[in-house]
């Protein structure tokens, strides 16, 4: 079975884009990893087509933006106590 990275609780996991574009006059577009700190752990209820269950660590915006896209009936939210 394939092992999983366990969730981050300090820094968000969430990619998000890298600020460049066709429009930016150099560099190439791709994704990053947001460096905000985490404010929940999103675990997945039932497994996806790999048949494994992941978790992730988001801050407050990645979260609101994930919500849009990931139906909460798929997902278990756990909050992290920031320190």
């Amino acid at each position: 079975m394939k092992k999983l990275i366990p969730a981050d609780t300090k820094i968000c996991q969430a990619e998000i884009p890298n600020g460049n574009s066709f429009m930016t006059m150099g560099g190439v577009s791709g994704r990053v990893r947001c460096k905000n700190k985490a404010f929940i752990i999103a675990k997945e209820i039932e497994p996806q087509k790999d048949g494994l269950i992941g978790e992730m660590s988001m801050c407050e915006n990645c979260f609101e933006r994930f919500k849009k896209v990931m139906p909460e009936k798929k997902v278990k939210i756990k909050k992290i106590k920031l320190l």
